[in-house]
């Protein structure tokens, strides 16, 4: 007999596809680590699996501990929100989850429909007026106003963790079993590719996925000659960069958001480090390239019509990019990006789909 005794054991251990198709005229092979295959449907099941658990160790920023009957809490508009929520439920953990009051789309988020199927609390975040004042929220939202949500967000996790009896905020920007969960991937890619891996990348966003990928291939001596990350059109508010691409060096987090976490009063994400810029700090990535929603939305259509990939607009752009990649280095080489996550999630802004991360 042959089986598993719960459904997080089925996390991870995805294949790895060769593009023959979209990819025929590349250049270099260019392979996609399908992580929409995982449980929840992206690649962020890995994280969350591994924050969890952490968080039943105690392993956690303030030493709180998840024990039975506990909570975990997190804010989110994407792929996290699922991957918590279904881990939770697999072990067995309430969950609450509060969505970023901008990603409403009229009155409803087709990730939190997912994620209410696995039966958390699903709450909106609050209105940036409970936690600044209103020349604050003017002066912000002249610059970053989708980031006045998030950090209200973030700030009502601190909350709920504080009120709450045995209750964990796994907060995935700052925990470092996010990126220390995914070193599978790099793991995985180097048996599948026997370490024969020129170039390799993903979006970034927490930069978690990217920076655990790449540890987990150094794990085993291997640093590809380029290492890549992906970024949407408008990601300035995030991180500073020059024009369509840069190389390292160029690439910086922006002090925005610590600058907002602290008026928000929002300690931890003033005095930690966040996953991005420990990623920064270790020589990574080489080069990042900015993709439009139009570009990343027409690669995620090719991916599905050309090669039966059901994915979203985070794997388009990975993909738009890799191949980019794949011309400049020549046939041969093996250049590797992942399919983050599936197409369903997006069905409700089809056919105007955006690439965030």
């Amino acid at each position: 007999m042959n089986y598993i005794n719960n459904i997080t054991e089925a996390i991870g251990h995805t294949p790895l596809l060769k593009l023959n198709r979209v990819g025929k005229d590349a250049g270099a092979n260019v392979f996609v680590k399908l992580e929409h295959l995982n449980p929840s449907g992206s690649y962020k099941d890995r994280m969350a699996l591994a924050m969890v658990e952490a968080a039943e160790r105690g392993d956690t920023w303030n030493g709180k501990k998840l024990d039975e009957g506990g909570t975990v809490v997190e804010a989110s508009a994407g792929n996290t929100a699922p991957a918590v929520a279904m881990v939770c439920a697999a072990k067995g953990y309430k969950a609450k989850i509060f969505l970023y009051r901008y990603q409403l789309e009229g009155g409803k988020n087709t990730r939190m429909l997912i994620t209410q199927a696995y039966g958390p609390q699903v709450g909106i975040s609050s209105e940036p007026d409970v936690y600044l004042t209103p020349e604050q929220i003017e002066e912000f939202s002249k610059q970053a106003p989708d980031l006045l949500h998030v950090l209200s967000a973030k700030m009502d996790c601190q909350l709920e963790e504080d009120k709450t009896e045995n209750c964990v905020w796994v907060d995935q920007i700052y925990n470092p079993y996010n990126y220390i969960g995914q070193e599978s991937l790099g793991r995985e890619i180097y048996t599948q590719l026997d370490g024969q891996i020129d170039a390799i990348g993903c979006s970034v966003s927490s930069g978690a996925s990217l920076f655990g990928m790449v540890r987990g291939l150094a794990e085993n001596g291997v640093r590809p000659g380029l290492i890549f990350g992906v970024v949407p059109g408008g990601s300035e508010k995030y991180y500073d960069f020059p024009g369509e691409e840069a190389d390292y060096g160029q690439f910086s987090v922006s002090d925005m958001k610590s600058v907002i976490a602290d008026a928000v009063g929002l300690k931890k994400w003033v005095t930690e480090e966040p996953i991005v810029q420990k990623m920064l700090d270790a020589g990574y990535p080489d080069k990042v390239f900015c993709v439009s929603d139009e570009d990343a939305r027409n690669m995620a259509n090719r991916l599905c019509r050309e090669e039966g990939i059901f994915c979203g607009m985070s794997s388009g752009a990975n993909v738009a990019v890799a191949l980019r990649i794949a011309k400049l280095l020549g046939p041969g080489k093996n250049v590797v990006t992942t399919i983050v996550d599936r197409r369903d999630r997006y069905l409700s802004e089809t056919p105007y789909e955006k690439y965030v991360v």
